[in-house]
């Protein structure tokens, strides 16, 4: 055989050996990859299906606590020193005692006051307030409210007890009640003033409260 022959023959030769040693280490890169190894896919799967059947989960972040809700925070109020069945009669006795209507066919006087309070009323008090006779201020106030048709509607604004009195018994106690007066005439605006009144009460034998006396008047 020529030499040129046999040169070429062992160049292909050496040629095809090294393109199988090339092949040899690409497929061994792969083999080698685990992201693409089938077994590394299928461990994957695995643990993912034992995770899922001992209900395991990637916890959640913890949801942020909601604001306090102001509608919801109430403030703390002082109870009134005064009982509520005492207070309850203090107020009744001063929106009577207070209120006055001068328009046509209501009171007709300015002692018709005097009279519904009366009702709230007990002992000496009582008969004063059925038979009282207004002096000069209170007739010439009545005159104003009747040529203005005024009616004068009271709201309590709070009942306590008065500044060195004692603390309410079980059967006495002194109240002050703060209340507004509002005047309204037929024609024109209304017109408002706070007033006090001082008020003694006493628990009569049936438990109701009425007041007996008013020291400050």
């Amino acid at each position: 055989m020529p030499a040129q022959r046999r040169g070429a023959i062992a160049l292909l030769i050496t040629s095809a050996a090294l393109a199988a040693v090339g092949m040899a280490l690409l497929f061994g890169l792969r083999e080698e990859d685990p992201s693409t190894s089938p077994m590394a896919t299928a461990t994957v799967s695995a643990s993912s299906g034992d995770a899922a059947n001992r209900g395991e989960r990637t916890p959640n972040p913890a949801p942020s606590s909601p604001e306090a809700d102001p509608s919801t925070s109430a403030a703390a109020t002082e109870p009134s020193p005064v009982p509520t069945p005492m207070l309850k009669a203090a107020r009744a006795f001063t929106i009577a005692w207070a209120g006055h209507d001068a328009r046509p066919g209501r009171d007709t006087s300015y002692d018709d006051a005097s009279r519904r309070a009366a009702a709230f009323a007990d002992g000496e008090l009582a008969e004063d307030l059925r038979t009282h006779t207004s002096g000069s201020a209170g007739r010439q106030q009545w005159l104003n409210w009747k040529e203005r048709q005024v009616q004068a509607t009271v709201k309590v604004l709070r009942v306590s007890l008065p500044d060195g009195a004692p603390a309410p018994t079980q059967d006495s106690g002194f109240a002050q009640v703060i209340y507004n007066v509002t005047e309204t005439p037929a024609q024109g605006d209304p017109s408002e003033a706070e007033q006090h009144v001082v008020l003694k009460l006493h628990r009569g034998g049936d438990s109701t409260w009425r007041v007996t006396g008013l020291p400050n008047v």
